[in-house]
């Protein structure tokens, strides 16, 4: 009976193991790529402050109107005595009617940012792990790599001597 010896080779064993997360590498692979549609996303980010400050001075706006809105409900008590004054409340109710439109307008163009938000809020959540994950990666990565560099000489040629030898060269 002939001696088989079953070598062992460490790299094929390796890849073994690892091969069932291949299609994960390859799925996170991905993830670079659209690492730079969100940086422009992030550099679109920049038009709220400017609509922060838009929006105080619209606060402040319609908090100088106010005494105009009290104007014409007085005046409308009277515009039966006063037919002339009808246009002076035509023309008020305009311009309530123009800020009010203008004002839904300029909501309605923050729908799609607040639907981001509320996209980002939820990505943010499902891409949680990945730090603690990748720490903990690297930490046993640096445990295999302190383990293999404290390797004596003698260990390190048996485990050059095991790794398979390319069979095309001899």
């Amino acid at each position: 009976m002939a001696d088989q010896q079953i070598s062992f080779h460490p790299t094929l064993a390796v890849e073994a193991v690892f091969e069932q997360v291949k299609p994960l590498q390859d799925q996170l692979a991905q993830i670079a790529s659209i690492l730079g549609p969100i940086g422009q996303l992030s550099e679109l980010g920049s038009v709220f402050e400017p609509l922060r400050q838009f929006g105080t001075e619209i606060k402040e706006l319609a908090k100088l109107l106010e005494p105009m809105r009290s104007f014409q409900d007085q005046l409308r008590q009277v515009l039966n005595q006063f037919g002339p004054l009808q246009a002076l409340d035509q023309e008020l109710d305009q311009l309530s009617e123009e800020f009010c439109q203008s004002l839904s307008q300029l909501a309605a163009a923050l729908e799609p940012a607040v639907t981001l938000q509320d996209r980002l809020a939820h990505l943010a959540k499902a891409f949680e792990p990945a730090k603690t994950l990748r720490e903990d990666f690297s930490a046993l990565a640096q445990g295999f790599e302190r383990s293999s560099q404290g390797l004596p000489e003698a260990s390190l040629k048996y485990r050059e001597a095991s790794q398979p030898r390319d069979q095309s060269a001899g």
